[in-house]
């Protein structure tokens, strides 16, 4: 069915196994902040949000195949936990799907916008179950980004203690992110590599890239024009929801 990542997106992060971290340096690298900074900000940045939405994109590549780009419109809440999608593009344009951990008995609410499955009207779904996960590289419960700002302080925070101490003090590169000014940096790992995005004044996630190799792109998540704190309430979280489709 579907994740995001992120969350979408959504998103769990190779980051965990990391063993080292680099930057790449540009022209401009005496005026970017430093990987410390911009983690540190993003971190404060996560704990002044109590909810937020955006537009997201995600690809990934699931048994050996790139799948189609998917854009969707992302709701989250931080309390209590809840997350709602609509995608906005083909192929599952009009698709909508809610998860809040505490309510529906732990399922994913979602309805197909075509197609044979949209006949069936809205559908309860195990957000562990096959069904759920056939053509995600990742959970719905992972979705959004307060999941992908934990993911990245902790693996900096326990990198920062081992034999990259001084990996905070690398600098990062300034990029264009659908527009979006951001401070870029990654994560190395033997065998992939991770890069990450935030916006250089919200200091939240713009874009997060995982390579196998050095070059093979295996996901892709985005998340553009926040709008933060808009009091997002049960009803932004209801099937019942007039002004859904379910």
């Amino acid at each position: 069915m579907m994740d995001v990542a992120g969350t979408l997106p959504v998103l769990r992060l190779p980051l965990l196994l990391a063993a080292a971290m680099s930057c790449a340096t540009s022209s401009a690298e005496s005026g970017t902040p430093t990987v410390a900074v911009v983690v540190q900000h993003a971190l404060d940045a996560a704990a002044r949000v109590d909810d937020y939405t955006c537009t997201s994109t995600k690809q990934e590549k699931v048994d050996g195949k790139m799948l189609p780009l998917e854009r969707f419109v992302l709701k989250q809440r931080k309390t209590p936990d809840c997350v709602y999608l609509k995608w906005v593009e083909e192929p599952y344009k009009k698709r909508e799907t809610i998860y809040c951990p505490a309510k529906y008995a732990d399922k994913i609410r979602v309805h197909e916008g075509s197609g044979i499955t949209g006949w069936f009207g809205a559908l309860s779904i195990d957000p562990d179950g096959t069904f759920a996960r056939r053509g995600n590289r990742h959970s719905i419960r992972e979705a959004g980004i307060f999941h992908v700002l934990k993911e990245v302080g902790d693996h900096y925070a326990r990198l920062s203690r081992g034999p990259e101490q001084a990996l905070g003090e690398r600098k990062t590169t300034e990029a264009s992110v659908q527009d979006q000014p951001s401070y870029c940096f990654s994560f190395d790992e033997r065998d992939s590599r991770t890069e990450v995005c935030m916006h250089r004044t919200l200091a939240l996630p713009t874009r997060v890239q995982t390579f196998q190799g050095t070059a093979d792109l295996v996901e892709s998540y985005t998340w553009a024009d926040y709008h933060l704190n808009v009091g997002l309430t049960d009803r932004d979280f209801d099937v019942g929801n007039p002004a859904y489709g379910f």
